[in-house]
């Protein structure tokens, strides 16, 4: 049985129980969060209002404070809370920035929390308000402070566009590695989901997440997860490894992911869907910020995924890195392939111009694909980088390459491309390679 059913159903029993009760086999039953349950503490036990008609900020910080009062000895890292925070089903109001989490800097402030779990019953049944009076403010920060974080079951909506969810500082020593998000959505207006920062002189920055079936709605107006807040920090480009699986990622506008530095980034299964067909979004963003980038982190990996595209302003990629790999296998962007502004939509971009003219390799493998994919090149021949596509369908166009064929570029000389066993539209495509 998983953590989140032990908390349900200590808190089932909790609401039926006296706290102290014998129960059969000579035990003892504690209510969930009602001060004497050695392994959990909720909210609405600390004040909260399960109605949100009443902000909820200090009930949520009391709540934090006894978990975080709760360490227990570890063996591996120390120290680890010996309670998880629980909250119930309701809609709780918040309106000050970090009271999720308190906003401590780990680095000589009692150093990194190991281990810290806040649970609610599923999304849309414990859901969390955001609703801060000031502008450009975040819903809680970790700061060099709280690593092998499982955050679930919960749904977390802005109420003001110039909010942000989480600003993660991570450091090699002072890592914040290993958050899972888990049945989590987030739903209404932001500026931005998580975006990731550290120092610039240290290696090693420690910044592993994960996000598992969950669900991103709402809006955007810089991105969802942005991999390296400052990228003129070239030690940023250690940050490393993020997983996306399962996700139902159904938002109205703006960035998905925004890559400036670090990555190594793996998304598998899921719907795709930009709903806002009037707005302008990406779902994966790789920027030319920094110029020079390590070998092992401009790789992207998206599997298994249907993506769906609504306007003209949709994009799944625009690229403007300068080299690594970038590979999508057996993924559909065709939802709207019969819409009559189809053929003219520029669906997935590369450009092989941003930094010299070299680009990523870009592999597509067994995916069907809407409109047409564009590289941006100039007078010069490719020096690295190369657009493979392997056993594909063009819904919408019946030429591989040219002005009115699937694969298009800008510039006077055409990038290194490989099309094989393809079919456009409905027709069987011949093979063809530059150079040949």
């Amino acid at each position: 049985m998983d953590r989140r059913s032990v908390i349900r159903g200590m808190a089932t029993a909790g609401a039926g129980m006296a706290a102290g009760a014998v129960v059969a086999g000579g035990g003892t039953a504690h209510a969930a969060g009602g001060g004497d349950d050695p392994y959990s503490v909720d909210v609405i036990s600390k004040g909260a209002d399960p109605t949100g008609a009443t902000a909820s900020d200090a009930a949520f910080r009391a709540a934090a404070a006894e978990v975080l009062a709760s360490f227990q000895p570890d063996p591996i890292s120390g120290a680890v809370p010996k309670k998880v925070l629980v909250i119930p089903p309701g809609t709780y109001l918040l309106t000050q920035p970090d009271s999720l989490l308190p906003n401590v800097n780990g680095e000589g402030n009692g150093g990194i929390v190991d281990g810290l779990s806040i649970t609610g019953y599923g999304k849309r049944l414990s859901r969390i308000v955001y609703a801060p009076t000031a502008d450009d403010t975040t819903l809680w920060t970790n700061y060099q402070r709280y690593k092998n974080i499982r955050i679930s079951g919960l749904t977390f909506t802005s109420n003001n566009a110039t909010s942000s969810f989480c600003y993660a500082y991570s450091s090699a020593t002072y890592g914040v590695q290993d958050t899972w998000y888990t049945d989590v959505e987030w739903r209404g207006s932001w500026k931005r989901g998580i975006g990731l920062d550290g120092p610039a002189t240290t290696s090693n920055l420690n910044s592993e997440m994960g996000w598992d079936h969950c669900q991103v709605g709402g809006s955007y107006s810089d991105a969802f997860l942005v991999i390296g807040m400052t990228p003129s920090a070239s030690q940023q480009d250690q940050f490393l490894n993020y997983w996306f699986r399962d996700c139902k990622v159904e938002y109205q506008s703006g960035v998905f992911v925004k890559n400036t530095r670090g990555g190594s980034m793996n998304f598998t299964g899921g719907s795709y869907i930009l709903t806002d067909t009037a707005s302008t979004g990406t779902f994966f963003q790789l920027t030319p910020d920094a110029g020079t980038r390590a070998d092992s982190v401009m790789r992207l990996y998206a599997q298994g995924i249907r993506f769906e595209l609504r306007g003209t302003g949709h994009k799944v990629i625009d690229s403007q890195w300068y080299k690594g790999n970038v590979t999508f296998v057996s993924c559909d962007d065709t939802a709207h392939s019969f819409k009559s502004w189809a053929p003219n939509a520029v669906t997935h971009v590369y450009d092989f111009e941003a930094n010299g003219s070299r680009g990523p390799m870009v592999r597509y493998v067994d995916c069907a694909l809407m409109g047409s994919h564009q590289v941006k090149t100039g007078a010069s021949a490719t020096t690295y980088g190369k657009v493979l596509y392997e056993g594909c369908r063009f819904m919408d166009m019946s030429a591989a390459t040219g002005a009115s064929g699937f694969l298009r570029w800008t510039g006077t000389v055409a990038p290194r491309y490989e099309l094989r066993d393809c079919v456009g539209a409905s027709t069987y495509l011949a093979d063809v390679k530059n150079p040949a």
